[in-house]
């Protein structure tokens, strides 16, 4: 029996300024910068017609070209990845991708073949309607495109206009990733009139005529795919339109499917309802009365349906499929959807839990759109169990939000309240805290304190948590009251210690009474057996908060182990993190490999990713803080490309935003920064959030002292705990003076009134505020540093003679204390002071060129800026540092290595240690040593030594 399937011709239309445009991108691509394109259009305007051409179009490199799906129920993680990397042309190596749910098991790997594969040509990665993409493919995405300027790869994708409602999964990606640099966005609008022309001159043939034209513009509305709906059939003389053809574009989509034999239309119409790409054997199976060997080949002939991989079909144009679905007559086409739900009934069991979640969903859906409600409720019910036992916590969610809606049950009814809180639950293990609030507060509504005063005060905390991890609210001091009323009027329970420790770790802060909350929490708790890990996690935090950090450490200790018995991931995350916290200063290289240690001790033991993403959060800040701003965006890349829970989203807005106003890209700042402020609702109240100082940073960064002045003295008034990052603001507000003073003074004019206001804020603030906790070692060392730094602009502002010494002083200390922010910056105002005061000696020349290469390591634009402009007018060169380290070679790197791991062989030529390299390059030994693994593996060398005789070789004599 012959299955062979014709394949129809497709014609493109010619876009000359978009092309132009596209190809100018890609022309950077192939010089080595990367870029990202996302395409906007109506459906059916040219958007895949247009990516394509452009891309086959040229003869340098290698394009992938991928989809989304719009799959209603079925689930398939990196779906739009796989499509991408399915058929790969013979010189490209393959691409393993996991089966997991979890993009972060995939970010890195498929990051690293794409930069390896870029390393050998320039790449395009296509992806057509980006708006059904599953959110793992998302993820990935996000991650590539916030990837490294220099590497020859382009992203282009389409996104139809008016799919991305504000509740789409895509319109938070989209927000995101507007803000990263190298993202261009074109918005594809329907062709006028003479390009319609055009474009039926190419589909017909021949130039068709002008009353023709007329004709098919008006009722494609200059739509490509329309249009060629609208020309198909039509001889190339032809004057008019039908005089049958339909009156709207919703018929002029059925216009080619009218063209197919009544039998090839029902089945096309069959296919539609099935959802998905099917073969013969299913197809065959579902709806016997068909003949499908005719039915196949002639709807693909026509071009109503496309033969994929694998011996599947599917039809051409999803508007298509959906417009034939509807078309299908109602009885029918719920009959069609009761085959296809016995179909997948009948199939055997799945051994894998979410493949066969998948498929008993699918069984669920199409009893559902059969208007089988008896069978669509049981399977649904089956399905979310299944769901819910194989950890697919966002499907077992979505199944139950369905029967909750159409469960017409009073909202007091028992299984109504059943679902609510299955649904609850399934929410918060997904992450998804916005449809668990909505949750909560539904069940708020159905709970009867009188009756149930415990699961209310259970909603009540609940409620706390989420309204503050979402940044709506920080705390609810009354609702917390309230709960504690509902549980004290119930035997002890662990409800009653769940609450006392809520309220320890986030009420009004007052010491004695949180460490009151948090014993009496403990206590109960051990005494009855339950909740253990919570109040031992509010113990610590209070300890903390308190300035015990031996105590803190201890409980935190306890509470991880005992949360974790408990399954508590919630509070086994938190309780390690404060254990941690506690060790010592959240910007020392401890910090940063001990929070890292967590994280993954934490991931071992089975925690979701939505809870442990906080140790990536802090780690990059930590990071960025002792200077290793590289490893601090691969972290944050990572993040940002999954679904981040508000408040930490926000942290990691900060930390970008830090980042980009310290390497000067003030623009950039400023959005990170607008992004944060977002996603917090009162900025004042999360006192975990930096905003106070990170606004100061960027409002310098824009040269706008007057409001990094202002931002950093409104933190000063806080009123309980003091926000985060508190010790910088004085330095910060005396820096915005002193830049103003500076600036007034250059210009001739008068600073008596900010002479003033400097003289009252020393006066108020003789030294710099501190932040909660004890003052351990690397806590220690900041402080002074910061403390220095506060007096050194105080001095620059008051022109004092001791600013040069306390210059010095500064930067020593902030390179002990790895402050290397404020060693360069530090570096940068020392060489100034000297200079000022006459000093040009060989020591002024080594401070400049130290100050150089320390900010040129970070990337710190601005300070590297001011040290040329001083280094010029002082005529003392940076020649000697501002190339490659000694023993280099700028001509004779090793090939297939990146810039940074070539600049780690030099130094290994060199004969330097890790220490000594590390040191040098401003990052951790742990980092050099992961460098010199990959420098081994790309190059083929079997330890050092070989290594280094084989870059010897490279440079010669």
């Amino acid at each position: 029996m012959d299955r062979s399937v014709p394949s129809p011709t497709i014609a493109l239309v010619v876009r000359d300024r978009e092309r132009r445009l596209l190809s100018a991108l890609l022309d950077e691509t192939e010089a080595g910068r990367a870029c990202t394109v996302l395409v906007h259009g109506e459906a059916g305007v040219g958007k895949t017609s247009l990516v394509r051409a452009v891309t086959e179009a040229r003869t340098e490199g290698v394009a992938l070209y991928g989809a989304g799906l719009p799959l209603s129920s079925l689930t398939v993680p990196l779906l739009a990845i796989r499509s991408l990397v399915r058929e790969l042309p013979d010189d490209v190596p393959p691409l393993d991708l996991p089966n997991g749910h979890d993009a972060a098991d995939a970010l890195v790997g498929i990051d690293a073949w794409l930069d390896r594969l870029a390393e050998t040509r320039p790449v395009a990665l296509v992806v057509d309607d980006l708006h059904w993409a599953d959110q793992t493919s998302l993820d990935v995405l996000q991650y590539v495109v916030a990837g490294p300027e220099r590497r020859r790869l382009s992203i282009m994708a389409t996104v139809r206009s008016g799919a991305v409602t504000d509740e789409h999964p895509l319109t938070r990606w989209l927000a995101d990733v507007r803000r990263l640099p190298r993202v261009e966005e074109i918005e594809l609008a329907p062709l006028d009139r003479a390009s319609t022309l055009d474009q039926l001159t190419s589909l017909l043939g021949e130039t068709p005529h002008g009353s023709l034209v007329g004709e098919v513009y008006a009722r494609a509305g200059g739509n490509p795919y329309f249009t060629r709906l609208l020309a198909t059939g039509l001889r190339s003389d032809a004057r008019h339109l039908p005089t049958a053809m339909p009156g709207s574009l919703h018929d002029a989509l059925l216009r080619t499917s009218s063209t197919l034999s009544a039998s090839a239309r029902r089945g096309t119409q069959t296919l539609a309802v099935g959802g998905h790409p099917a073969t013969y054997d299913e197809l065959d199976d579902v709806a016997p009365d068909l003949r499908w060997d005719e039915i196949v080949p002639e709807a693909v002939a026509a071009g109503v349906v496309d033969a994929l991989p694998a011996g599947r079909f599917w039809i051409h144009h999803p508007l298509l499929a959906e417009t034939m679905e509807a078309e299908m007559p109602g009885r029918e086409r719920r009959a069609r959807h009761r085959a296809f739900a016995q179909w997948w009934e009948r199939q055997p069991p799945l051994h894998e839990e979410t493949a066969e979640a998948a498929r008993v969903a699918l069984v669920a859906d199409h009893y559902f759109q059969a208007q089988d409600t008896d069978h669509a409720r049981t399977w649904a019910l089956r399905a979310a169990e299944a769901a819910e036992s194989a950890g697919a916590w966002s499907e077992a969610h979505r199944l139950l939000e369905r029967e909750l809606t159409h469960d017409s049950s009073d909202g007091r009814d028992d299984t109504r309240l059943g679902l609510l809180h299955r649904a609850r639950a399934a929410a918060e293990m997904s992450g998804d805290l916005d449809a668990e609030l909505a949750l909560v507060d539904e069940l708020m509504t159905c709970v009867d304190p009188a009756t149930d005063p415990l699961a209310v005060a259970d909603l009540i905390v609940r409620r706390a948590s989420v309204r503050h991890l979402t940044g709506r609210t920080y705390v609810d001091d009354d609702a917390l009251e309230a709960a504690e009323t509902l549980a004290r009027s119930q035997p002890p329970s662990a409800t009653l210690v769940r609450t006392l420790a809520w309220s320890a770790m986030h009420g009004d802060w007052e010491p004695a009474k949180c460490a009151a909350l948090s014993e009496e929490a403990v206590m109960i708790a051990q005494e009855i057996g339950a909740a253990v890990g919570m109040a031992l996690t509010a113990k610590s935090v209070t300890a903390f908060v308190g300035d015990d950090a031996t105590a803190s450490i201890a409980c935190a200790g306890e509470a991880v182990a005992a949360s974790m018995r408990e399954g508590d991931w919630p509070s086994a995350a938190r309780s390690a993190e404060y254990r941690t916290c506690a060790g010592d200063s959240a910007w020392s290289p401890w910090f940063a490999e001990q929070i890292a240690r967590d994280r993954e001790h934490l991931a071992a033991s089975g925690a979701p990713r939505h809870e442990i993403v906080l140790f990536d959060i802090l780690e990059a800040d930590a990071r960025l803080w002792i200077g290793e701003w590289e490893e601090c965006v691969a972290i944050l890349r990572s993040c940002m490309a999954t679904r981040l829970q508000p408040m930490w989203d926000a942290g990691g807005r900060l930390s970008l935003a830090h980042l980009a106003a310290g390497q000067g890209r003030h623009e950039e700042a400023a959005s990170h920064l607008a992004r944060a402020e977002e996603l917090v609702v009162d900025t004042q109240s999360f006192y975990e959030l930096e905003f106070d100082a990170v606004r100061a940073l960027v409002a310098l960064a824009a040269a706008d002292p007057e409001a990094a002045y202002s931002h950093a003295v409104a933190g000063l008034g806080f009123d309980t705990l003091p926000p985060s990052m508190i010790e910088y603001l004085l330095p910060l507000a005396v820096r915005a003076l002193a830049d103003q003073i500076e600036r007034r003074r250059a210009a001739g004019e008068g600073t008596d009134d900010l002479l003033r206001m400097l003289t009252e804020l020393a006066a108020t603030h003789r030294h710099i505020v501190l932040d909660i906790g004890e003052m351990q070692p690397w806590v220690a060392a900041q402080i002074e540093a910061i403390q220095v730094l506060y007096r050194a602009e105080l001095a620059r502002a008051m022109s004092s003679p001791d600013a040069p010494l306390l210059w010095r002083v500064t930067t020593v200390r902030a390179r002990r204390a790895h402050l290397r922010w404020d060693e360069a910056y530090a570096g940068w105002r020392w060489a100034e002071a000297l200079l000022r005061s006459g000093d040009h000696g060989r020591e002024t020349n080594g401070i400049l060129r130290d100050a150089h290469v320390l900010a040129s390591r970070l990337g710190a634009v601005p300070v590297i800026d001011a040290l040329e402009r001083l280094a010029a007018s002082a005529h003392i060169s940076l020649a000697e540092v501002v190339g490659e380290p000694a023993g280099t070679w700028a001509d004779g790197a090793l090939p297939g290595l990146t810039p940074r791991e070539n600049e780690i062989v030099a130094h290994l030529v060199a004969g330097r240690t890790y220490a000594e390299i590390a040191d040098a390059l401003v990052i951790s030994e742990k980092t050099v040593s992961s460098h010199v693994s990959n420098i081994l593996r790309k190059s083929g060398a079997k330890n050092r030594v070989e290594l280094a005789v084989l870059a010897q070789h490279r440079v010669g004599p």
